[in-house]
């Protein structure tokens, strides 16, 4: 009998996104036409999940969260259960309200802009996900520096919430993988090194990267490969356990602890193709993780990355654009042509 495949468990910000496009973004006291609207799933978590699953993940999914039982609650429980998301670990609280994102995108651009709010899931905590209910083989905490509760200090572990998690799935031989977003303004990379320091890869895009580290990682307009080699180096300096990735828009590269080094050169969807970037690192995370699980080469696994970025920017939303992973792949090799 075949042994059935161990889970990929994602935990942290669940919340509903609404979009809206607009003619051009306005300056503060002025307007803008809102020339379209969308709803969709929201959240680094639900959004790997659910991108995994169009992608045709071939393991078990689970999702772990605090969600309110009001009508953005009700629209993600219902979207686990479309894509077959175990939602065992999706606390639905009674009286809360679920967190959501106004996603502001320009049309001529494809550029979002967003404004989060948390509601419920800023209470969710470390007592709240049972690790040995689900024994996954990778534990994926998004984001970082947007979780409530679970990026603060709590006496009880001495440590904060999120740490105390990464510390405990590393206990239970779990692989854990960290995605960075900041909502706060003036966080520091020193603030979240406790818990780096218990990750064993982190995903985090350009523009946070160079937020972070101080490091530029452009050199006249250009990804610049050593730049981001620098970078990661002062990322990995935080204690990261295996590899740190970073992501631009066309490229990607992996640093592991050994110091062995990638970087995958991508393409860049045309810009009148592009209809959003919601989403875009959630699904770079997604085509990261399949090759990951299934222990392809690095350089294959930040590929498919880069193929699924190209797809998600084909939709205003950070799923609905994203097809099978072969289909993503045949797309992104297009692109080339």
């Amino acid at each position: 009998m075949t042994a059935k495949p161990s889970p990929l468990m994602a935990v942290g910000t669940f919340v509903v996104d609404y979009h809206k496009v607009l003619d051009h973004y306005p300056q503060e006291r002025s307007s803008a036409r809102v020339k379209g609207e969308h709803i969709s799933n929201g959240g680094a978590p639900l959004n790997v999940l659910v991108n995994l699953a169009r992608l045709g993940a071939d393991f078990p999914l689970h999702a772990a969260a605090k969600i309110g039982q009001d009508l953005d609650g009700k629209m993600i429980l219902e979207c686990c259960k479309q894509y077959r998301i175990n939602t065992d670990q999706l606390l639905a609280v009674e009286g809360a309200s679920t967190g959501y994102t106004d996603v502001f995108t320009v049309e001529s651009s494809g550029q979002h802009t967003c404004f989060h709010y948390s509601g419920i899931g800023d209470t969710f905590t470390r007592g709240d996900v049972k690790l040995g209910a689900v024994n996954p083989r990778i534990l994926f905490l998004g984001s970082l520096g947007a979780l409530g509760q679970l990026d603060k200090y709590v006496p009880e572990f001495g440590r904060r919430g999120a740490t105390q998690l990464l510390r405990d799935a590393r206990k239970q031989k779990i692989t854990t993988v960290v995605e960075m977003a900041l909502t706060e303004r003036h966080q520091k990379l020193e603030q979240f090194s406790e818990s780096m320091a218990e990750t064993d890869y982190l995903i985090v895009n350009d523009r946070l990267t160079e937020e972070l580290t101080g490091t530029a990682l452009y050199a006249d307009g250009q990804f610049d490969p050593e730049l981001a080699h620098q970078a990661a180096k002062v990322l990995m300096e935080q204690g990261i356990r295996q590899a740190v990735v970073i992501r631009s828009s066309g490229s990607a590269v992996y640093l592991s602890r050994e110091g062995s080094f990638h970087h995958q050169n991508g393409y860049l969807l045309p810009s009148a193709r592009r209809v959003g970037s919601a989403g875009v690192d959630h699904a770079f995370c997604a085509g990261f993780l399949e090759g990951l699980y299934h222990d392809k080469p690095i350089l294959e696994s930040l590929r498919q990355g880069l193929a699924v970025v190209a797809s998600c920017r084909r939709n205003l939303t950070p799923s609905d654009g994203i097809p099978a992973l072969a289909e993503c792949l045949e797309f992104y090799q297009g692109l080339a042509s």
